[in-house]
């Protein structure tokens, strides 16, 4: 019994690393703290009429 809790165990932490591993690079692939240059590609008109605002923000 003791065993199978020990297999348990190793399985459990090799799959929470994992998810962690997905999370993360799921979360460097989508970069949602780059806001501003979404919402410059989404509405370049807006950015158009404020050059200002528009010179801040760079789109790499």
């Amino acid at each position: 019994m003791d065993l199978i809790k020990k297999i348990f165990k190793i399985i459990s932490k090799i799959v929470s690393l994992a998810l962690f591993a997905v999370l993360g690079y799921l979360i460097y692939a989508m970069n949602p703290w780059n806001m501003p240059a979404i919402f410059k590609r989404n509405y370049p008109e807006w950015f158009e009429a404020h050059p200002f605002i528009s010179s801040l923000i760079s789109i790499d």
